[in-house]
């Protein structure tokens, strides 16, 4: 189970009444209307009322398409027994227009209609319109379908599709995932989040309706982030092309002049920024890379830079970039990054400061029957010795983060709650998260000064939220040992040091944590086990450097296979 998995097993699954997901829908439109009324416009507000102007099963009929893949879908193998008439509903969809036959205009959406047709209907349609084509057959479907679209013409598709099986599109595509965004929070907000919840399979920790804040003041606040969440996932279409030049093309188009990409859309933007850039790289289109990294700061964009800099032969100025870097390092990557290459493009052969603490760590030699598991070898190892050895890494940390914090991570107070279905306050990984909190979390760790105090306010939270929602939680069977131990071992105060530098940044200090916690009833340590080939992350020499500060003891171990 991953980190932030939530599977409830203390209680068994409930059952839906047939039509639940017409109930869901009636509340993520009431959502939108009580939190956004005054931001939506004259298209969205009719939508809403048309679709309450249906009937119920055509509202369940149309729910069905949009909750499905896809625009198009065939009306012959519509089969839902708790819509009474299929046959009446769709064609009041149709009048009421809410689906629509394929036509003429839906020729740029041909691939998506086609793929609603398997492989052996589609190869009669094309043997009767190119019965001169050979070696159809051998083609995959998708290449199949592009061949069709390229060979023939769309009416004629049209046409000959028919016969194989009469199909609708659905409508009001860009209306209903606005509304889904406003919900969500997110462009293609999967309405099973309902089902989830309401089969027991997931708790969330959310405030009551009244205690929520809209996450857009502005309909232009609104239309930025909802442009930029679509242009997010056409990117992730492009990207399936692997051709490098339509990337930056249509990076360059969207970004021209478009205030949404520096305004509230930012952070997403950043993302797909950096996400095209290591393309461009990968593809060796160096400049293009460079450009497009140079239009963030956020990490990893100024080491890459620096790289493709130094790469193509502009030493000094990838020299100058180091130095920025090293005043003011966003993150360990960074910190040690700059450092090394400094010293690299001095000295040239200089070694990295991981590679430096790697060679110093001691050595242990363990069976080669762990050569696929170097982590269990390693606890074999001190199990032998008579002591408890279990995995930790991340989520040792993280679940401690999250239950010795967890009213004030959640607090439901602040205006950072904005659906229902949010799993974690949305300033989590942001710089106020800290700023806010800092108070109160010094003041827990004040209230839990005692070992005995932190290990039993662990324990209640765990046994009280067990299952909720958390993503920095895994609810696993070692998670409340290994808590049990960390508190019982390490002082409290050292405690609080690993657990406030990590809220600095949650997103970067959430990880790198060493790989083993090994313990005694009076005594513990934190490894950091490393193959023979394996080498060590800025960011796990960083907690390494840390917990040493702190009096926390770890070392990094190096596995010899035994001959």
């Amino acid at each position: 189970m991953n980190e932030g998995d939530t599977m409830n097993q203390k209680e068994p699954l409930k059952e839906l009444p047939p039509k639940y997901y017409l109930e869901n829908f009636a509340t993520l439109l009431s959502f939108a209307e009580e939190m956004y009324g005054e931001l939506l416009n004259k298209r969205e507000q009719d939508f809403i009322a048309a679709f309450r102007g249906l009937s119920e099963d055509a509202q369940c009929l149309f729910l069905r398409f949009l909750n499905r893949k896809g625009l198009f879908f065939r009306t012959d193998k519509l089969v839902y027994p708790e819509i009474a008439d299929i046959r009446s509903s769709l064609d009041e969809l149709l009048f009421r227009n809410f689906v629509e036959l394929p036509g003429a205009r839906h020729a740029a959406c041909g691939k998506f209609f086609l793929a609603i047709y398997n492989k052996p209907e589609l190869l009669p349609l094309l043997k009767e319109l190119k019965p001169e084509l050979k070696g159809a057959g051998k083609l995959k479907k998708t290449d199949l379908i592009e061949f069709m679209l390229k060979e023939c013409s769309w009416p004629e598709l049209l046409i000959l599709t028919a016969k194989a099986g009469p199909a609708i599109k659905h409508n009001y595509e860009h209306e209903t995932e606005l509304l889904k965004f406003l919900f969500f929070g997110y462009t293609g907000g999967d309405m099973s989040e309902f089902v989830v919840r309401d089969l027991g399979m997931v708790r969330y920790e959310s405030p009551e309706q009244e205690k929520l804040v809209a996450r857009f003041n502005t309909r232009q606040e609104l239309d930025d982030q909802f442009s930029i969440s679509l242009a997010y996932e056409h990117f992730r279409e492009l990207r399936e092309l692997n051709c490098p030049e339509t990337l930056y093309s249509w990076y360059k188009d969207c970004s021209s002049g478009n205030p949404a990409w520096s305004g509230s859309g930012a952070p997403l933007w950043t993302r797909l920024t950096l996400k095209l850039a290591r393309i461009l790289e990968r593809h060796r289109c160096h400049d293009w890379a460079l450009e497009v990294y140079s239009t963030t700061s956020m990490v990893p964009s100024r080491e890459r830079r620096v790289r493709l800099l130094q790469k193509t032969g502009a030493v000094q100025e990838a020299l100058e970039l180091c130095h920025q870097i090293k005043l003011d390092p966003q993150n360990a990557e960074e910190q040690f990054f700059a450092h090394d290459f400094i010293e690299k493009l001095r000295k040239k052969k200089a070694r990295k400061s991981t590679t430096l603490h790697l060679k110093e760590a001691e050595e242990v030699i363990v069976s080669r029957e762990y050569c696929y598991q170097v982590e269990k070898g390693v606890m074999r190892y001190y199990e032998n010795q008579g002591k408890e050895a279990l995995h930790s890494e991340n989520y040792l940390w993280r679940s401690l983060f999250g239950l010795v914090f967890w009213d004030i991570i959640f607090n439901h107070d602040a205006p950072v709650y904005h659906s229902p279905f949010q799993r974690a306050p949305s300033d989590l990984y942001l710089p106020a998260f800290l700023e806010s909190r800092l108070e109160r979390m010094l003041e827990r760790m004040q209230l839990l000064s005692t070992c005995e105090k932190l290990a039993a306010h662990v324990e209640k939270v765990y046994d009280e939220k067990w299952g909720t929602g958390n993503p920095l939680i895994n609810w696993h069977e070692n998670t409340l040992p290994l808590a049990r131990a960390a508190c019982s071992l390490l002082q409290p105060a050292q405690l609080q040091k690993v657990l406030i530098e990590m809220a600095r940044n949650l997103k970067e200090n959430g990880r790198g944590f060493p790989d083993l916690f090994v313990w005694t009833e009076h005594d513990y340590l934190f490894v950091e086990v490393k193959s023979p080939n394996d080498s060590l992350s800025a960011q796990q020499l960083f907690w390494l450097r840390f917990f040493r500060e702190c009096g926390i003891k770890a070392k990094v171990l190096k596995v010899e296979w035994e001959k």
